[in-house]
């Protein structure tokens, strides 16, 4: 698998994709391109959204540090709600520390789906080969996405 990502603004706010085994130059770029994004994000003064996919995510040396400081700055520039979404429940496990350490564990939710095609989604054409084109269940995620509701939370008993 080449390992690729995907950092990008949507009307609903911030779309952040990780695919394969990033090199350290890659995970930084990421961490810079999420900070600019998120300042940006604040500078409009209006609450906004986060999708994090990890597609087959592989992180040798992974700095848990990083990621709890862009979940700490992503809070403080005006983010409601955060779906991660990945098929690895080790990860998992990892992200839950993470989200619990930021402090934000109130605002994010971890969806586990399979990795099967879903052509019925609904939000096959949202994302452009996104996520609906390669996870099934993906349509709870964007619905905690765009309109928050009813998902169990992070618990640190997880």
């Amino acid at each position: 698998m080449t390992a690729s990502y995907l950092v990008e603004l949507k009307d609903w706010g911030l779309h952040v994709r990780l695919q394969g085994t990033l090199s350290l130059e890659q995970r930084n770029a990421v961490a810079r391109q999420v900070e600019a994004q998120c300042t940006a994000l604040g500078a409009r003064g209006i609450p906004w959204s986060g999708l994090v996919e990890l597609d087959r995510f592989e992180a040798d040396g992974f700095r848990p540090e990083i990621v709890v400081a862009l979940m700490r700055l992503a809070r403080r520039c005006g983010q409601l709600r955060c779906a991660v979404v990945m098929t690895n429940w080790d990860w998992a496990s990892v992200m839950a520390e993470v989200m619990i350490a930021a402090g934000i564990d109130d605002q994010a939710r971890i969806f586990v789906l399979a990795e099967v095609l879903h052509a019925g989604s609904k939000l096959a054409g949202e994302l452009e080969g996104g996520p609906a084109a390669e996870f099934a269940g993906m349509d709870s995620a964007m619905a905690w996405v765009l309109n928050g509701g009813l998902v169990p939370l992070v618990s640190k008993a997880a």
